[in-house]
């Protein structure tokens, strides 16, 4: 669960670093993110959580074992379910936004990635709705909520695929077929 596969661009992160981050991305981006603009004061979850999180991933003392960041993705997908089913197709393409601001040369704390190149390469070529960079200012990443729940999915598309392919190593076969969709169409693996 823990091996990597450094030779590999999709094997730099473990199943157990796979797993970690997809438990938590709900949590990351409609409590954090979204949290004011979505639930005023009352978030639905204690604050204290933010603080089991080590940058895009869960810290590893509270989820040391696969069992139980399974049992964080259930909640924070149950999250993300409570959301969706507060709002309705109009409602998460509506005026509501987060802003993000990506210099050229934004690096990723702990991972090395370039953010503004991810944005400028997956995110905008995936998404062609949901998601647009300020007139008035380059800098700027604007996401609204559809973009957000589309981003989640395929983050976990996009993660599960790396989970089949470090099982693919191991000589098992993967179960589930993914949908070839969104960031599957524009990421590159060899």
């Amino acid at each position: 669960m823990r091996r990597t596969r450094e030779e590999k661009s999709w094997g730099l992160w473990s199943i157990q670093d796979q797993v970690s981050h997809v438990a938590s991305l709900p949590y990351r981006w409609l409590l954090i993110r979204w949290g004011a603009i979505l639930f005023g004061d009352a978030l639905p979850r204690d604050e204290a959580l933010f603080e089991r999180f080590d940058g895009r991933m869960m810290k590893e003392e509270y989820c040391p074992q696969i069992q139980e960041l399974i049992n964080v993705m259930r909640d924070s997908f149950a999250l993300a379910w409570e959301v969706l089913g507060a709002e309705t197709t109009e409602s998460i393409r509506d005026g509501r936004h987060i802003t993000e601001r990506v210099p050229q040369g934004k690096i990723q704390p702990g991972t090395g990635e370039d953010v503004r190149r991810w944005r400028e390469n997956v995110t905008l070529k995936a998404h062609r709705t949901g998601v647009w960079i300020d007139p008035e200012d380059a800098e700027l990443f604007h996401f609204n909520l559809e973009y957000t729940f589309r981003h989640m999915l395929w983050e976990a598309y996009a993660h599960l695929k790396t989970i089949q392919m470090h099982k693919k190593e191991e000589g098992l076969e993967p179960l589930v077929q993914i949908p070839k969709e969104g960031y599957l169409l524009v990421l590159k693996w060899e």
